[in-house]
């Protein structure tokens, strides 16, 4: 497996903090207001966790140099 269960747990809790936050129309961090695009960016950070991870660990391939 690719993409290891911690990784994908942390993309949900990210995407899940983020619409929260964005339906509600505010956000803040333990009390204090933080603007609203850190949610957008929470969001977009959760759907480009799990994707990233699955990219960075493909099987490597050699690269173009090696095969003089």
């Amino acid at each position: 497996m690719r993409v290891r269960l911690s990784e994908i747990y942390l993309s949900q809790l990210f995407v899940g903090v983020g619409a929260l936050e964005v339906g509600a129309g505010r956000s803040s961090w333990h009390g204090f207001p933080m603007p609203l695009w850190t949610s957008y960016l929470l969001v977009a950070t959760g759907l480009v966790l799990p994707l990233l991870a699955w990219y960075l660990r493909r099987p490597g391939q050699t690269p173009e140099i090696d095969e003089q």
